[in-house]
C-alpha cells in the first residue's frame, strides 16, 4: 500500500514538473508557430493559388510551378545561385582558412586588431557594402577608373565592371567575398586556436613543415568547422538577395539575378503572389535538402578533434 502511494505521489510530481516546463515553453512555441510554422504553411498554400495578395484566390494547382520553371529569368537565377554556392565553397572557405591559419600560426601582437579588421565587413550593413561596391566599380567615377586614369592605363578605364554581363557576376562575387568572409576567418581562427600546442610541437619535431602541418594536422582537426562553414556558405548563396539587388538589380541581362530577386519581382513588382510563393517554396526545399545532406556528413565527423 505504501509503495503504491509513493508511486502515485511520484507520478503527480512528474506531471507537475512537466506542466511547469510546458508553462515556460509555451511562449517560445507560440512565437515559432506564429512567425515560422504558420508562414511556411501559408507559403505552401499560396504557391497553388493565383492571387495578387488582395482579394480573390483561385486554385491553379501546379501551374505556378510550371510557369516559374519555364521562365528564363528563374532558370538563370537557379544557375547563378548554384554557381555562387560552388565558388563560395571553392574560394571563400580556402581563403578564410589560409588567413586564419597564418594569423594563428604566426602569432603577433596585432592578432587582436586583425580580428577586428577582418570582422569589420560583417558588421557593415548590406546597404553600406553595396554603396562601397558601386563606389569601387562605377564606370564614371569609381575607384578603379580613377586609379586607371591616374596611371594612364586606358585598357583598365574602358572596363565596365558592373555593366558587362561577363564581368558583373565576378565583380559582385569579389565584393561578396570581402563582405562575407570575415565571419569564416574569425570562426576558423577560434577553432585552430583550440589545437593543443603539444600537437604542433610534436609535428614540428617529426620534421613536418608548415604545409604538412596545415594539411595533415590542422585541417583534419577543424574539419567539422570547415563543413559547418560550407553549409552556411551554400545556404546563404541559395537565399542571396540583398547585395546583388542593391548593386546591379539583377542585371545586366540577368547576369546577376538570383532566386530571391526573381521572387521579389514576381510577388512585389508583378503582383503574382502565387508565383512568388512557389519560388519561395523552391528556395526552402533546396536549402532543406542541402542542409540535411551536408549535416549528415558533419555529424559523422572524425574523432581527431572537436571544433567549437
Amino acid at each position: 500500500m505504501a509503495v503504491a502511494q509513493t508511486a502515485q505521489r511520484k507520478k503527480k510530481r512528474d506531471w507537475a514538473r512537466l506542466g511547469f516546463i510546458a508553462l515556460f515553453l509555451l511562449p517560445a512555441l507560440a512565437i515559432l508557430v506564429t512567425f515560422m510554422f504558420y508562414p511556411i504553411k501559408e507559403t505552401f498554400r499560396l504557391s497553388f493559388m493565383r492571387t495578387s495578395g488582395f482579394g480573390e484566390e483561385i486554385y491553379v494547382g501546379w501551374r505556378n510551378y510550371q510557369r516559374i520553371f519555364s521562365s528564363p529569368e528563374f532558370q538563370q537565377g537557379f544557375v547563378n545561385v548554384f554557381k555562387w554556392a560552388f565558388w563560395s565553397v571553392a574560394i571563400q572557405i580556402p581563403l578564410a582558412f589560409f588567413i586564419a591559419f597564418t594569423c594563428v600560426n604566426f602569432r603577433t601582437r596585432l592578432i587582436g586588431r586583425l580580428r577586428g579588421v577582418y570582422y569589420l565587413s560583417n558588421v557593415l550593413p548590406s546597404a553600406i557594402t553595396a554603396m562601397l561596391g558601386v563606389f569601387i566599380f562605377s564606370p564614371t567615377s569609381g575607384v578603379i577608373r580613377t586609379f586607371a586614369k591616374s596611371t594612364g592605363w586606358k585598357w583598365l578605364q574602358s572596363i565596365d565592371w558592373l555593366g558587362n554581363p561577363k564581368l558583373a557576376f565576378w565583380s559582385l562575387f569579389a565584393l561578396a567575398t570581402w563582405a562575407y568572409m570575415g565571419f569564416g576567418i574569425i570562426y576558423l581562427m577560434a577553432n585552430i586556436e583550440q589545437i593543443p600546442s603539444e600537437i604542433r610541437e610534436a609535428a614540428l619535431i617529426d620534421g613536418a613543415n608548415q604545409w604538412q602541418y596545415a594539411w595533415r594536422v590542422v585541417i583534419p582537426y577543424v574539419s567539422y568547422a570547415i563543413r559547418v562553414q560550407a553549409i552556411l556558405a551554400t545556404v546563404g548563396s541559395i537565399k542571396l538577395f540583398d547585395l546583388p539587388y542593391m548593386v546591379t538589380l539583377g542585371g545586366p541581362r540577368n547576369a546577376t539575378v538570383t532566386l530571391g530577386i526573381t521572387l521579389y519581382r514576381e510577388a512585389f513588382l508583378n503582383w503574382q503572389y502565387g508565383r512568388g510563393a512557389a519560388i519561395g517554396v523552391v528556395i526552402f526545399l533546396i536549402c532543406l535538402v542541402i542542409t540535411i545532406f551536408q549535416f549528415s556528413f558533419v555529424n559523422d565527423h572524425s574523432s581527431t578533434g572537436e571544433s567549437i
